[in-house]
């Protein structure tokens, strides 16, 4: 697996606009797109799945990590749908031989900034100040995918820098 370690900074490395998302270079992390090439290229002869950027662990989290250096409104809802489906499908595959130990298994999508008003983000931070919910939404229509994930994440780049998963990465 250490051919496909990687930084934040190479793997959120967007080629059309020769730049990266994320800026750390300390924090490692598997290049998942990058293993799931070569898995597809072996196994499915070049059809390829689509498979989030990055898999990172904490203690207790599987966390995989899609980054969109686009704004929100940018972001084709329907690929980040296939790639939560396409990306826990080839880790249930690939846990049987590697990573065996039991964790929560949780999808993050990391975008450029929220460039449009959310009536679930503003319902979400009205429920977190009133003391009933202590939540981020969810966006893209990744509810459905629930059942997958022990959790689903959908955070702006400043948001996941400052969040408690970035900060547990090792």
């Amino acid at each position: 697996m250490n051919k496909y370690s990687s930084s934040f900074l190479e793997t959120s490395y967007d080629k059309t606009k020769n730049e990266s998302l994320m800026w750390d270079e300390k924090k490692r992390v598997i290049n998942y797109d990058k293993l799931t090439n070569e898995i597809c290229s072996f196994f499915r002869e070049g059809e390829n799945l689509s498979s989030t950027d990055a898999y990172a662990e904490t203690k207790s989290r599987r966390l995989f990590i899609e980054f969109k250096n686009q704004r929100l409104s940018r972001i084709d809802n329907r690929s980040i749908r296939k790639k939560a489906f396409d990306t826990i499908c080839l880790f249930s595959l690939l846990n049987k031989r590697y990573w065996g130990e039991e964790k929560k298994n949780t999808f993050i999508v990391v975008y450029r900034e929220n460039d449009i008003p959310s009536w679930s983000r503003f319902k979400s931070k009205a429920l977190e100040y009133s003391g009933r919910i202590v939540s981020h939404p969810i966006l893209f229509g990744l509810e459905k995918y629930l059942p997958l994930y022990s959790d689903i994440w959908t955070l702006d780049v400043d948001s996941f820098f400052s969040s408690s998963l970035y900060k547990q990465i090792e």
